[in-house]
């Protein structure tokens, strides 16, 4: 963290030794606070044990960004979770903590925590852009995963140019990573959080402590191989290339190089069509990960190799009673090779998510030998009220390695999110979610409830 600041501190003072003063106070006077307020309740509830749990928390990201001088701008945001529950201490309990608190809205050992999440200049100079420090980041295997108080943020570089016409060239480095609250609603280095987003925050499985109630870390900047499977590398390189330049066609490609882990290459392509004045969209999403170095076969005992494939079509179509109905269907397929890890299932430890059949918990789809699908709808009931439904189920199969006993089994999941964004109070939009598991571990079913507020200014 002093490093950080060290460091930003001095490409700040080394930025704008050619800046006059007025230029620095037009800059300052120019700054916009930002951010965001959130309000976060869940209650989950398991059908045949007592590890039911629920929590409240409250807070969210403030700080401030600095205007342009010579396209040169300066951005500092704090992020923080803060528990708001009566019975979250038990004297009794190991830790001194209730264990029912559910760990995902909340720090390391479920505590309130409060951290400078980025730290950043930015550079625009005509169609490139320049991004050095800590940042929020979506690409599709690499993201902020905010779907709990606080998000996944990396610190690095991120370049944008946009010359070429219809077509944006990413390229970027990142060294450190930062988990979010999410990840402690996965045991620490577990088979499923590794196929699922989240790592080894810093051990191996050979080194996890005896007991800890969550052992995430949240919000400290480390290694992001260290972070992934507890060894440090020299970081992940980011490449990407976006493509709209044929009419009603969106094509992009992504590759990750995990330095000493794994290469990791994500194709996307969205097609546009009006099928009878709806207009209709066909995609489809391919992953490939394979070995790269020696890490993972040190720290696991087999090197990384997997597939996977996607594919979705979305209809958007007038109806006479609600407006923006959507109605979709999605597909994939895992990939299977008993001579790889996890008998060849999906690595996704940076909060990378990005498959079309996905539910809002399940994320079963990127287990080996694993077909899945899903089908939804969305509309709005109201101006400013919307509605979404959503079924998604997992056939898994017989080399699917996520939990202790190999078995195969059918999974699945049932959600709605009603999302209002409030007409009376610009930015502000509140979410209720329901959530139906079936089987999501063989045996284990169970519901979850979610109340969410955001506030933007």
């Amino acid at each position: 963290m002093k490093k950080t600041l060290l460091i930003s501190a001095v490409l700040m003072v080394g930025a704008t030794q050619g800046f006059a003063a007025n230029d620095l106070e037009s800059a300052f006077k120019e700054s916009k606070v930002m951010g965001q307020f959130r309000a976060f309740y869940i209650d989950r509830n398991y059908e045949s044990s007592g590890t039911d749990r629920s929590a409240f928390a409250i807070g969210g990201k403030f700080g401030f960004e600095t205007g342009a001088v010579n396209g040169l701008k300066f951005g500092i945001m704090a992020y923080s979770t803060n528990a708001i529950d009566p019975n979250r201490l038990d004297p009794k309990a190991p830790g001194g903590l209730n264990p029912h608190l559910d760990p995902s809205l909340f720090g390391k050992d479920r505590k309130s925590v409060t951290y400078i999440g980025q730290l950043y200049l930015n550079y625009n100079y005509k169609n490139t852009t320049v991004k050095i420090g800590r940042q929020e980041i979506n690409t599709p295997m690499m993201g902020m995963d905010d779907a709990r108080m606080l998000p996944n943020l990396f610190e690095g570089v991120m370049i944008t140019n946009k010359d070429l016409p219809k077509t944006s060239l990413i390229g970027g480095h990142f060294w450190n990573m930062a988990y979010g609250t999410f990840a402690n609603a996965y045991a620490i280095c577990s088979k499923l959080g590794l196929q699922a987003g989240y790592g080894c925050g810093g051990y191996t499985p050979n080194s996890l402590p005896s007991f800890t109630l969550s052992q995430y870390d949240t919000g400290n900047f480390m290694n992001i191989g260290k972070q992934s499977i507890g060894k440090a590398n020299a970081g992940v390189t980011v490449l990407g290339v976006v493509y709209e330049g044929i009419q009603n066609l969106k094509l992009q490609a992504w590759d990750y190089i995990a330095w000493d882990m794994m290469n990791v290459l994500y194709l996307q392509g969205d097609y546009d069509i009006k099928l009878n004045n709806v207009k209709t969209t066909i995609s489809g999403q391919y992953i490939n990960e394979t070995n790269l170095g020696d890490n993972f076969k040190q720290v696991f005992g087999k090197e990384v190799g997997a597939n996977y494939f996607g594919a979705k079509i979305n209809f958007n179509m007038p109806m006479p009673l609600v407006q923006n109905f959507n109605l979709y269907a999605a597909y994939s397929v895992t990939g299977k090779n008993t001579n790889k890890l996890y008998n060849g299932g999906l690595i996704t430890v940076w909060g990378g998510t990005p498959g079309f059949v996905q539910g809002t918990v399940t994320r079963l789809g990127y287990v080996a030998d694993t077909n899945a699908w899903k089908v939804g709808t969305s509309f709005d009931i109201i101006k400013g009220l919307n509605l979404h439904l959503a079924y998604s189920y997992f056939n898994v199969g017989d080399n699917a390695d996520y939990t202790k006993n190999k078995t195969h089994h059918d999974a699945s999941e049932t959600n709605w999110d009603l999302t209002w964004k409030c007409r009376l109070i610009k930015n502000l939009e509140i979410k209720a979610r329901g959530i139906y598991a079936w089987n999501f571990i063989p045996g284990q079913n169970f519901t979850e409830y979610r109340l969410i507020a955001n506030y933007n200014f």
